[in-house]
């Protein structure tokens, strides 16, 4: 399931990352790696504010819709 899908407050796990080259290199140096586990903190007009690895990061859709969890 995308990332875009899930509920606020959920605790989930990172399968894989899509997108290309650039897209999954910005994605993986903020630490969404396959294995890793993230909470969504906050959904705001299909945007989305995860904690990953300790660290509070905003996405937008085109970005989310990348992670799959």
């Amino acid at each position: 399931m995308v990332l875009t899908k899930v509920q606020s407050g959920g605790n989930y796990l990172i399968h894989a990352v899509a997108g290309e080259g650039d897209v999954r290199h910005h994605l993986e140096g903020l630490g969404f790696v396959p294995g890793t586990k993230i909470n969504v903190v906050s959904r705001i007009g299909g945007n989305l504010i995860v904690n990953v690895r300790g660290s509070r990061v905003a996405l937008d859709k085109k970005l989310a819709a990348c992670v799959l969890v």
